[in-house]
């Protein structure tokens, strides 16, 4: 009986102390050996890493906001009256999926006002993008490398490597600094309110079409923008209107039905000796958010006399299409 009991307090004494070693920690209390506690940590410290370095990117990715960027007429910062007195600059179209295109253009004072013009093609890296020219207006080769500073200020690296013959005008070489045109630089810009409109222009988005006209000089023209409402500009409509007109109307409508908002502009001819009758501007958008306008198209409306209003430009085009 005795024999027994002291094998019973031997087995119950090696249970206590190996089989407390070998069994496993309970998941839902905080205790268990050392060792085993550390091994069910390790892959919950492995993971938070993933998730940090993943969390890492996105914030990476998101410090440079290149819609900032697009579609802004982006002159050099020491022009002024840009393209009056010459300059140059940038606009860059779009920005997807690490590809970047856009042009680049250099501007000569009058009277020549001399010119060349060049798309650019790259690769876009965080805040950097390094790019080739493309179709260059008089024939030169090279390389573009933009740095998006910040919001307002935009850098670009130019780098001819093989110069056409034609030498009448190329785009500097340098490394220049550039900031976003605005109205607040165009001498001589007097707005014309009653012309001016916020409106959702499809690709653009929210932009305000601003009508306006140049008084620095003897001749008055009138000008079109779309800006911001800080007054930033995004793009100048090429209009042939003549001299000293007044702005009549404006309207927004897609004329062709591909889905795209179009503009008419009514303007009349007050200069010295005229007659006084309308003149209507079609300017048709483009998929590429740019405007293009139908010179045949827009002779055809004024000959016919359905310039006089809105109503008549569009019933001549749609009935025409």
């Amino acid at each position: 009986m005795n024999k027994k009991i002291i094998l019973t307090l031997i087995t119950v004494s090696c249970l206590a102390t190996g089989c407390g070693k070998a069994a496993p920690p309970d998941p839902l209390q905080g205790t268990g050996n050392t060792s085993a506690s550390t091994s069910q940590e390790e892959p919950i410290s492995i993971q938070s890493s993933k998730e940090s370095n993943s969390q890492t990117a996105v914030e990476t990715e998101r410090e440079t906001d290149y819609s900032q960027f697009l579609k802004k007429n982006w002159i050099r910062s020491t022009d002024t009256n840009f393209p009056e007195n010459g300059g140059l600059s940038i606009a860059i179209s779009s920005i997807k999926d690490g590809k970047i295109k856009g042009e680049i253009s250099a501007v000569s004072s009058g009277p020549a006002y001399n010119m060349d013009s060049s798309g650019f093609e790259g690769t876009v890296d965080g805040d950097t993008a390094q790019c080739e020219l493309v179709d260059d207006s008089r024939g030169n080769k090279g390389t573009v490398r933009l740095t998006f500073k910040s919001p307002g200020i935009l850098e670009a690296a130019v780098l001819i490597t093989e110069r056409s013959e034609d030498n009448i005008m190329t785009l500097p070489e340098g490394t220049f600094q550039f900031a976003p045109n605005n109205l607040k630089n165009v001498e001589g810009f007097e707005p014309i309110g009653e012309q001016s409109f916020m409106v959702d222009l499809d690709s653009w988005g929210k932009v305000k079409f601003v009508s306006g006209k140049l008084t620095a000089g003897s001749h008055i023209p009138a000008v079109f923008y779309l800006t911001d409402e800080d007054g930033n500009i995004f793009y100048q409509f090429d209009t042939t209107f003549p001299y000293s007109v007044d702005v009549d109307a404006v309207s927004f409508k897609d004329l062709n039905k591909d889905g795209l908002k179009d503009i008419i502009i009514i303007v009349s001819d007050q200069y010295e000796g005229s007659t006084g009758l309308p003149i209507a501007n079609v300017c048709f958008q483009q998929e590429d958010g740019t405007f293009m306008t139908d010179y045949e198209l827009c002779q055809q409306i004024n000959d016919s006399g359905n310039n006089k209003d809105i109503k008549m430009v569009t019933n001549y085009i749609l009935n025409k299409k």
